[in-house]
């Protein structure tokens, strides 16, 4: 066995309850395991544990049995590299240069290989993760999905024996995924054991034989994929009360990026009070750049975006959830993340208690009120940055991929009780936009096609 996990139990310092709760499994050589569950039910937390980051520097609570590749836990993740390699859960927090060689290249430079073993092995990465001939490519210029194949391909290149991927489809959209499931199949064929934490299942299940699911840090199943019962998708379909006057109006606006082309071309929009609009398309179709504008944060070569009425102002109707949570989150703990609007509002204490209570009861986070942000899950961040805008009270809400890392139920939860008087909402789940939207904007190659859903 490459892995072996048996009765494994870990609770983060200030936490209420354990993380993990006597889990148990096993992973053979070269197979592609799933670790499946909720957001928050443990799988970023056993990810960190079989890389070593648990219990580590982490601290907190940590027994049971960890043994990978014949190293027996506690063990320090550089005594596990380069046999175990880990691609995160956004690229973004991995990938540190500017050009795709160097990204590759790096870990190879901290293993001492020669200039020619590095090329030699760059190449090599680049073109198993479909991406031969990328090495000068700049990071910033590539889709979400080449960002994601150049983290893996930057895991591959020291060719380790085991690979460690955590949500690796949260933010691709649908054929990008696809793609990046018959990647791992490919490396699993070459012999490497790939442990994939993903909550996409109708992606991930295809591709995989077996599966430990996770709820709440326990094992609730572990077995063959063919015996396995997904959780069933269950979805209020959204009723807007009532389409009121306009809040938010888009005239001719052209936009692009310095020394690129326009990516839009003569736009115009009106959105209105009630509304829920979603924003579908693939990776790099404009999605972000279109919530970017209507937010303020990139100014249009040509035209106007209009509040109320009001040419490029009253800013404080509109508030915008950035596609990294990590960006939004600045306090050492939850409940200071939700009081920050309020206070920064000039509201009483009493006020900020009562909007903080109810946004954590609306988005299932009350019991992490007291931890650490950085403490969390992917998902779970996700949540609390969008909590601190709540707290606000914004009229017009701006959701860059709210369902990132998010399993059905509470992405959907989390969009069917937004109280704002506008959300304008970006995902690459159909299912969920058509259930929860009145108005779809289908965004492809610069043009944007109006539908209703």
């Amino acid at each position: 066995m490459i892995v072996r996990v048996k009765d494994l139990s870990y609770r983060y310092p200030g936490a209420e309850r354990p993380a993990l709760s006597g889990v148990t499994f096993e992973v053979k050589k070269g197979e592609l395991f799933l670790l499946a569950g909720e957001t928050g039910s443990g799988k970023s937390t056993l990810i960190s544990v079989l890389c070593g980051l648990i219990p580590g520097e982490a601290g907190g609570e940590f027994s049971g049995q960890v043994e990978v590749l014949g190293h027996r836990w506690p063990v320090p993740p550089e005594a596990l590299y380069p046999e175990v390699s880990v691609v995160f859960q956004s690229p973004a927090e991995q990938l540190i240069a500017d050009k795709v060689f160097s990204e590759v290249a790096f870990g190879l430079e901290n293993l001492e290989f020669s200039p020619e073993k590095i090329k030699e092995k760059v190449a090599k990465a680049l073109e198993s993760v479909g991406l031969f001939g990328f090495e000068d490519r700049e990071l910033s210029t590539l889709s979400g999905g080449e960002r994601q194949r150049v983290a893996i391909a930057a895991a591959l290149a020291p060719e380790p024996k085991l690979l460690l991927l955590d949500e690796p489809l949260a933010q691709l959209d649908p054929k990008a995924a696809q793609s990046i499931m018959a990647l791992l199949q490919k490396i699993v064929a070459r012999g490497i054991t790939v442990i994939l934490a993903e909550h996409r299942l109708n992606f991930a299940l295809p591709a995989v034989n077996r599966l430990c699911f996770l709820e709440k840090g326990k094992v609730k199943f572990l077995g063959k994929t063919k015996d396995f019962k997904p959780p069933e998708r269950k979805l209020k379909t959204f009723k807007p009360q009532k389409i009121g006057s306009p809040l938010l109006e888009v005239k001719e606006l052209y936009f692009g990026y310095p020394q690129r082309p326009l990516i839009f071309s003569g736009l115009n929009f009106t959105f209105y009070e009630g509304e829920r609009v979603a924003l579908l398309g693939p990776n790099g179709s404009g999605k972000s750049t279109f919530l970017h504008l209507l937010a303020g944060l990139l100014k249009p070569v040509k035209g106007k975006i209009i509040y109320r009425g009001k040419p490029e102002r009253e800013r404080l109707l509109v508030s915008l959830l950035l596609q990294d949570p990590d960006l939004m989150l600045i306090k050492e703990r939850v409940r200071a993340e939700l009081a920050f609007a309020p206070q920064n509002l000039g509201l009483s204490w009493k006020i900020t208690e009562k909007r903080l209570d109810e946004t954590a009861r609306r988005l299932n986070i009350s019991a992490l009120l007291d931890r650490v942000p950085f403490s969390l899950s992917r998902g779970q961040r996700l949540r609390v940055a969008l909590g601190s805008l709540l707290t606000g009270e914004p009229k017009i809400l701006l959701l860059d991929e709210p369902t990132t890392a998010q399993d059905f139920e509470n992405a959907s939860r989390l969009l069917e009780d937004l109280q704002a008087e506008l959300v304008i909402f970006s995902t690459h789940d159909e299912d969920l936009a058509r259930t929860l939207a009145s108005r779809i904007l289908r965004f492809k190659e610069g043009k944007i096609k109006e539908e209703r859903p």
